[in-house]
């Protein structure tokens, strides 16, 4: 073998000859911590550095990150070790990796494997675990920076489930200890960089963060300035070897300890100082010499457990206001302040164990994050490294430490600018000579002890360690899995509590075999560690993402950004002009270069409806996303914002389309028409609005249409919507001379001129015969407003003139705090006052940072918890609307929190699967725009992601979920089967997709008839899903007679007492149940069993299944076979026998005893009563009081200049066919919509008709 010394110095040479000829960049790790070792990430190449992301999971006691082994590439999870220099991977048929079915490096899946030293790799850990295999060469990639020919070994036989990364020196790579192969080290992965010309040096920097972030990095050959605070210092690195020119590990001289908290400080003492540590980011806690360590525990506190081998301590001392401070390198050396929140750890998954004596009695028990060795070297692990930024130079031998900047959003990556550089911007510690005085042995005086926990508890810590009475586990109820296996190994270095004394040892003396401390370091292992890092994350956003710590890290461009973003939607009752006004903010805001009509006159068709259908029946069916940048000027500077804009349906059958797009949207603007107000689904929108509190403008448009009343519009905002509104213009002219209006803000008149009103012109001269309707409506806004609003209140009652700047600011708090709704005017078809109301989406409609949405945080009993709208956090987005189309399946997502980028890993709440995002798009109607990061905030589409509807998605960092949308209940059924057998498998996919896209729509299979069911809101709704079966997928189909949801109910009581006694050839069933059925006079709309079994007649388990037989009793009523609402059945007494009762028996008793009684009570059938609207040209009104005479009772009816509308409560029965009726009565001229209202008794004839025909069908079925 060669000399190490020699091998390294050859290895670096390479390396410099490249980074002679190659500019060299950095290589940058993200480090997240995850709470399930599934949840692995990666990112690939950003500009000139390179990301991989890393998972730090306490269960494994390190950071991992998955990277890509081979050609092509597989996905391996490996673990960071800033000690060991090895990388190796799990084989794939490693018995570990296919008993927990975890993913291995399969090396016959690779073209460019190589095996360079047959069974050579050999590594056994601290805890008994190992790996043993070969030493192979194969392509090895990390974040996108691909090394060819990498070495490192491949774990045949093997008893963990994941490799290791090492980045330590070369000297301690395990083919040091064995030459059967390989003559010499190989290239670890820093000097492979360097050969690679992908670094410089090798050097790197690790910023961990704190224990309850989700942020940090690796970044080799670099350093980041905004990581650290105060002064980065160089210390020396001290050799491990009896060679003085051999390194092995990155062992510093720690010199003094102090403990600091309210009540004190002490300086604390050990004969071992100074202190040889090694940094190790492969251990997670930290382990001192033991005389030290149990200072550290008498200050805090904590009690040695011989079980666990670990010191344990409240687990409240958690939020101590204490800490201690690290010095290294001699008396000026630096010092890193570790914070108890960083040192108090969990023992268990789920709830934490309790002491169950001595002081802590009935307490929660964590461990201590400083343990104890006896002999050197010791180890400062990740309880340490997290309040430190950390820069290892490999060949200067120089560690760079700082105190880290928590938490830290910025970035100001400064690469090393050649081989052997010093690290940049580092000084180095003075009088490191020093470092090796002795210091005198004293015992502290324990000022500090009370000021980390409270008096009664300091006061139990000063007694001296081991003297309080230590817990037993065994005696103890835990829930999960302890840790006490795997730190059962850490008994063979860690004392007992009173270990023998040890002679005092100098780093500069200090002489160790070559063994690898980093690969033996303490490892925890444990699954019930899972839980505590579950726990971390969910205290995430409680600890350091609460909305004002994120606010106050926010950066000026964020801020900015989101104050631009505008998530809006249009929303109107039908043919009020939604599509028109869309066409028209798409073509003012430059999206598209020409306007198209609706209904597609022009054979082209407004761009927001894109599917043929649409263009043809002139209605939205589906809603349509699309984005556009609006210029607006303010203060004489031009400022762009960015609109998210969903255009929606009108019609009724549609209206899970409006349903979801509101529960996404920050803002909408409500379109009315001129003439006819407010509409029935109009008033269905304001509910939808109101549901998921989205703020809205109102805009009044066909100002240009006869009958047009913009004072009667904003009047029944107030009456019938029930909503503050008052108008912002006023119109100049109406009907065929409107012009355009009045800004009553402004005092200012607004006209359109130019092709397509395209320019904008803006008049002081309002006209004279308007200036006193203006001063009055003015006035009328500024009352309103003072109604809505405290500030406008003040200055209406000390009688001031508000400016235009603070009426719109009063404007804009009453539209954000859902009080008030602006009203303006124009027309879109004449293409007139268009921009003035995207002026006002600018001024009065929220970004997203203004609007409180929130999530449910599972992990605390589904706990609202407010997301913010900032790329730097944790991502957090809601799946809200499905399509297929030729790429896949196209996911609409709504990113609420953090930012989405191209190749992430998201994890569904609901499955809790790992999914990657292949693709960002974003949505032009049917037009799609690649994007590679969609920041917080914004709406975008993704392709590859299978999910349903309404389902949540995070990085994997937050346990969140969020609440689904609202999804009404359908009210008509038919039947449907394809016209030919060929053509069964084109439908089976059809149906699936309709059902994934539209939750209002569903299928099922009736268990009698055999016949596929579909249902949904309304019969244009089934006819429109018919229709596209046959144009998208070639499938003609037959349907039945449309079916009613029907209901049935009981009108008295009936008592029954019900025994069912059957004898076959083995136990027999044997039950008898006795009660009465009676109405629900509660609700109505509910079932309710109840027990008042006395005397134990009927046992309790049998109870149970009298339950749930009564209520699959109701799922099919005796009547109709539809399903039973609002009966109360009470159960008084039975009996039972001694081996024929069971719960089958009983279960079968009581539907028969139910069924039976149903009859008695007066059974009855309930229909569906729908709330009709009506609106047609006046002339007409006589047909249709005829039509709807027949149809059901008229609850109202309004009478306009030209139209009228009529309200009404229809049967749905009654209702099938009446659109060709409708258009019969007013020559195609009315329309008319439905929607649910209640279920009210069928007529007597009726229902002697349905149970009829049931009874027929079934007979006709019994005799088949």
């Amino acid at each position: 073998m060669k000399s190490h010394g020699v091998v390294a110095a050859g290895a670096l040479l390479v390396g410099a000859a490249c980074a002679a000829s190659n500019a060299p960049g950095v290589v940058k790790w993200d480090i997240q911590r995850r709470h399930r070792r599934q949840e692995l990430a990666r990112l690939g190449k950003r500009a000139d550095t390179y990301e991989e992301v890393v998972t730090n999971e306490e269960m494994r006691g390190g950071y991992f990150a998955t990277c890509q082994v081979g050609t092509p590439g597989q996905d391996v999870v490996l673990q960071l070790d800033t000690g060991s220099s090895d990388i190796w991977v799990p084989a794939s048929t490693a018995q570990v990796c296919q008993q927990r079915g975890d993913d291995g490096f399969d090396p016959d899946a690779s073209s460019t494997f190589e095996v360079v030293g047959k069974g050579t790799f050999d590594i056994a850990y601290l805890d008994q675990s190992f790996a043993k295999g070969d030493y192979i060469t194969d392509v090895f990639e990390i974040g996108g920076a691909v090394l060819q020919n990498m070495t490192m070994g491949l774990g045949l036989n093997t008893d963990i489930n994941h490799g290791l990364v090492g980045v330590g020196y070369p000297t301690n790579e395990a083919i040091i200890h064995n030459t059967a192969s390989l003559d010499s080290m190989y290239p670890n992965l820093p000097i492979h960089m360097v050969n690679e010309g992908l670094i410089s040096t090798p050097a790197y920097s690790l910023w961990l963060n704190d224990l309850d972030a989700s942020s940090g990095n690796i970044l080799f050959g670099g350093i980041d300035t905004e990581k650290y605070v105060g002064e980065l210092t160089r210390i020396n690195i001290y050799p491990t070897q009896r060679d003085p020119n051999i390194w092995t590990a990155f062992l510093v001289a720690m010199t003094s300890l102090e403990a600091v908290s309210p009540s004190g400080k002490d300086t604390l003492t050990s004969r071992q100082f100074p202190i040889p540590v090694v940094l190790d980011s492969g251990t997670t806690l930290s382990y001192l010499p033991t005389d030290l360590a149990q200072q550290t525990w008498r200050e805090v506190g904590a009690i040695w457990s011989p079980e666990l081998g670990n010191a344990v301590l409240p687990c409240s001392l958690r939020t101590s206001k204490g800490y201690f401070s690290f010095g290294f390198a001699g008396p000026s050396g630096p010092r890193i302040k570790v914070a108890m929140d960083e040192l108090v750890l969990d023992l268990t998954s789920g709830r934490q164990p309790t002491f169950l004596s001595g002081p802590y009695e009935g307490q929660e028990a964590c461990r201590f994050g400083i343990q104890n060795f006896t002999s050197p070297p010791f180890l400062l692990g990740d309880t340490f490294l997290r309040s430190a930024y950390v820069v290892y130079d490999l060949i200067n031998h120089e560690i760079g430490i700082a105190a880290t900047d928590f938490n830290s959003t910025d970035s100001n990556i400064v690469p090393f600018p050649s081989l052997s550089a010093q690290i940049p911007s580092a000084t180095l510690a003075p009088d490191q000579a020093q470092v090796t005085r002795v210091p005198e042995f004293t015992t502290p005086a324990f000022e500090a002890g009370p000021g980390f926990t409270d008096p009664a508890a300091a006061e139990s810590g000063n007694a001296a360690p081991g003297s309080v009475p230590a817990f037993g586990l065994g005696q103890i109820a835990v829930v999960g899995v302890t840790m006490a296996g795997r730190y059962a190994a850490l008994a063979i270095r860690a004392a007992a509590v009173h270990p023998s004394v040890v002679s005092p040892a100098q780093c500069s003396s200090s002489r160790f075999t070559g063994l690898r401390y980093f690969s033996r370091s303490p490892v925890s292992r444990s699954a019930g560690a899972a839980a505590a890092a579950l726990q971390q994350a969910k205290e995430l956003a409680a600890a350091n993402m609460t909305p004002e710590a994120a606010a106050a890290r926010v950066t000026p461009e964020e801020a900015k950004r989101l104050s631009m973003v505008r998530n809006i939607g249009i929303a109107a009752h039908i043919d009020s002009g939604k599509t028109t006004v869309t066409e028209r903010i798409l073509f003012y805001t430059g999206r598209v270069k020409a306007m198209h009509e609706v209904r597609g006159r022009d054979g082209v068709g407004a761009k927001m409806d894109s599917m043929e259908l649409e263009r043809e029946r002139g209605i939205t069916i589906q809603s349509a996303a699309t984005f556009a940048d609006w210029r607006k000027v303010e203060d004489g500077k031009e400022e762009t914002y960015h609109f998210n804009l969903i255009d929606t349906p009108g019609h009724i059958d549609f209206t899970i389309e409006v349903e979801r797009a509101m529960r996404v949207l920050d803002g909408a603007v409500m379109v009315l028409c001129a003439v006819s107000g407010v509409q029935s689904q109009t008033i269905t929108v304001d509910r939808q609005m109101k549901r998921y509190n989205v703020p809205r403008i109102s805009f009044v448009n066909k100002m240009d249409r006869m009958g047009a009343n913009p004072f009667r519009a904003v009047e029944m905002i107030n009456s019938k919507l029930k909503i503050p509104a008052a108008a912002v213009q006023i119109p100049i002219g109406s009907e065929k001379e409107f012009e355009g209006v009045v800004d009553l803000i402004e005092m200012k008149a607004i006209r359109n001129d130019g092709h397509r009103g395209i320019n904008v012109k803006v008049s002081n001269a309002i006209p004279e015969h308007l200036r006193e309707l203006a001063q009055q409506k003015r006035q009328e806004l500024i009352e309103k407003l003072a109604d809505v609003d405290d500030e406008m209140a003040e200055m209406f009652l000390d009688e001031k003139e508000p400016t235009p700047a603070q009426i719109k600011a009063a404007i804009r708090r009453a539209t954000i705090g859902l009080k008030f709704t602006p009203v303006l005017m124009g027309s879109a078809l004449a293409d007139k006052c268009i921009q003035p109301m995207l002026d006002a989406v600018c001024d009065y409609l929220p970004n997203p940072a203004n609007i409180d949405n929130t999530a449910l945080d599972r992990s605390k009993g589904e706990q609202p918890v407010k997301l913010v709208p900032y790329n730097s956090l944790p991502f957090v987005g809601l799946a809200f609307k499905l399509e297929e189309n030729p790429y896949g399946q196209l996911t609409y997502m709504r990113v609420y929190q953090g930012s989405l980028k191209k190749g992430q890993y998201l994890y569904n709440s609901r499955t809790d699967k790992k999914v990657r995002v292949p693709r960002i798009v974003r949505m032009h109607s049917n037009e799609m725009e690649d994007v590679n990061e969609i920041g917080a905030g914004e709406i975008c589409a993704v392709f590859g992601v299978e999910c349903a509807s309404g389902d949540t998605f995070t990085d994997g960092r937050l346990p969140y979920g969020m609440s689904s949308m609202y999804v009404p209940d359908s009210v008509m059924s038919l039947s449907i089967k394809p016209k030919r057998s060929s053509d069964a498998d084109a439908f089976s996919k059809a149906m699936n997709r309709f059902m994934r896209e539209d939750p209002t729509f569903r299928l099922h299979v009736d268990e009698e008839s055999e016949e596929t069911i579909i249902s949904g809101m309304g019969e244009l709704h089934l006819d429109i899903y018919v229709e596209r079966l046959r144009r998208e997928y070639k499938v003609d189909c037959e349907t039945g007679k449309p079916r009613v949801a029907y209901r049935e109910t009981i009108t008295k009581r009936a008592e029954f007492d019900f025994l069912l006694k059957r004898q076959s050839g083995g136990p027999g069933d044997y039950a008898r149940v006795v009660g009465w059925i009676e109405p629900n006079t509660e609700n109505p709309e509910a079932n309710k069993f109840e027990t008042r079994v006395v005397g134990g007649s009927i046992p309790d388990k049998y109870l149970s299944a009298c339950g749930k037989g009564f209520e699959e009793a109701c799922l099919k009523g005796p009547l109709l076979g539809h399903k039973v609402l609002g009966v109360h059945m009470v159960i008084t007494d039975g009996a039972t026998h001694v081996t024929d009762s069971s719960d089958y028996a009983f279960n079968l008793a009581t539907q028969m005893a139910f069924r039976k009684a149903f009859v008695e009570a007066g059974g009855a059938v309930l229909e569906p009563l729908m709330k009709t609207t009506i609106s047609a040209p006046a002339e007409f009104q006589g047909n249709i009081l005829m039509l709807m005479n027949k149809r059901g009772s008229i609850v109202d009816t309004e009478v306009g200049a030209d139209d009228f509308t009529m309200l009404a409560e229809c049967s749905l029965n009654a209702m099938f066919g009446f659109s060709t009726h409708l258009r019969a009565a007013t020559q195609g001229k009315g329309e008319f919509s439905m929607e649910f209202s209640h279920y009210a008794a069928a007529p007597p004839h009726l229902q002697k008709e349905l149970v009829a025909a049931y009874q027929k069908e079934l007979e006709a079925k019994r005799t088949k």
